[in-house]
């Protein structure tokens, strides 16, 4: 993927894992795709709730894996909604992030699925393109906020194969965002059909027991210590 975008991959620091069938899943897709508004409604502030719990937690973890104090705060850009993406919208958010991250600005705007005919129809999901989205010069705050060498956070809600959120950072580094990093609220995870991923997910689930929390260790607390840029 990488080497498609031309640049480095963005670090990821997903908040849980999410095999299909766990209830997270069905939470994660329940929010923005219930035919019930009711559900929708219901869904909608765990979600908020569980990335504002994550960046009050591991908001140096963030900042770590960026390289510095977050300056832009954004939800990964949608491929085919017309409103954008849901995330970009959700009761609350924008507050929960403004103090788990005290240094950033809220950019709902910042970013938008590129206009110009060359990027491939077919980047969507699945291939990555750094043209797939662009700047948008008035939205949000890129008419006012000079983006070089400022640190951008993308949040998103599940991340499949990583083209889109991977897309929307190389589209920041591009435009002059010194680093970007990741945080979707489900990392996706097929273990029913991929051994890897049934030996990451056997590896990397929280331990059992009574007061276990999923949210005490983030990737970035795990990891090895490693260059992310």
């Amino acid at each position: 993927m990488a080497a498609r975008l031309g640049l480095p991959l963005a670090p990821v620091l997903p908040v849980r894992l999410c095999p299909l069938r766990d209830p997270l899943y069905a939470l994660l897709m329940g929010y923005k795709e219930s035919p019930v508004a009711e559900a929708r409604g219901r869904f909608a502030p765990l979600v908020r709730d569980l990335l504002r719990s994550f960046l009050v937690a591991h908001g140096p973890c963030v900042a770590a894996a960026a390289g510095g104090l977050i300056d832009h705060v954004l939800a990964v850009p949608s491929t085919a909604r017309p409103d954008g993406p849901p995330l970009a919208t959700l009761e609350g958010l924008a507050a929960a992030v403004s103090v788990a991250l005290p240094s950033a600005c809220w950019a709902p705007g910042l970013l938008r699925r590129s206009r110009s005919p060359e990027p491939p129809a077919t980047f969507g999901h699945m291939r990555p393109d750094a043209r797939a989205f662009e700047v948008a010069p008035a939205g949000g705050r890129a008419g006012t906020v000079t983006l070089r060498g400022t640190r951008a956070l993308l949040l998103d809600d599940t991340y499949v194969s990583g083209a889109r959120a991977q897309s929307a950072a190389a589209a920041l580094r591009l435009a002059g965002v010194a680093a970007v990093a990741i945080v979707p609220a489900g990392r996706v995870l097929r273990p029913e059909r991929s051994a890897a991923h049934d030996a990451f997910l056997q590896a990397h689930r929280a331990p059992p027991g009574p007061g276990a929390d999923p949210l005490q260790r983030c990737a970035r607390c795990v990891q090895v210590a490693a260059p992310t840029e």
